[in-house]
């Protein structure tokens, strides 16, 4: 029995979009016990400013990591055949499909490049979750910003 290719586009795109998801929360819950651990130790009148861009950092690899999650999924689907294409590429390599998942995920949208068939399913998906993995992200970002640079009149 043959499946579908909008089923398998579906299932694909589902499992990416867990694992992206789970990943995502996982390292966060894992950065926050960090920080929170880090400042514990610290004296109250020391502020640790490097914790802050070691989260930003660190948050950076996670979505580099998620981006080549989705990059590879659509390299996957690409790479068997009729599932669609990625119009702009005479041949589409791994990296190709990365810089295009870059491109969703961040919602750019050079304009370079567009997928066709049912692997569009996965481009719209991967914007909608990479624009929250982002705002998932500022918003930690700013809860441990505003944690470590506590204002003080007295200074």
């Amino acid at each position: 029995m043959l499946i579908p290719s909008e089923v398998v586009v579906t299932l694909v795109t589902a499992l990416v979009v867990g694992l992206v998801v789970v990943f995502h929360y996982e390292f966060i819950q894992l950065l926050n016990r960090w920080v929170v651990r880090r400042q514990h130790r610290l004296h109250e009148s020391v502020r640790d400013r490097p914790i802050v861009l070691t989260v930003m950092f660190a948050l950076l690899f996670a979505h580099v990591v998620e981006i080549w999650l989705f990059g590879g999924a659509a390299y996957l689907l690409l790479s068997q055949g009729g599932y669609g294409a990625i119009t702009g590429y005479s041949e589409v390599t791994f990296l190709d499909c990365v810089y295009f998942s870059a491109a969703n995920y961040t919602t750019v949208g050079w304009g370079d490049l567009a997928a066709t068939g049912d692997i569009r399913f996965l481009a719209g998906t991967e914007a909608l979750v990479g624009f929250m993995m982002i705002t998932w992200s500022a918003s930690f970002g700013y809860l441990v910003m505003a944690r470590t640079f506590r204002y003080d009149p007295g200074e």
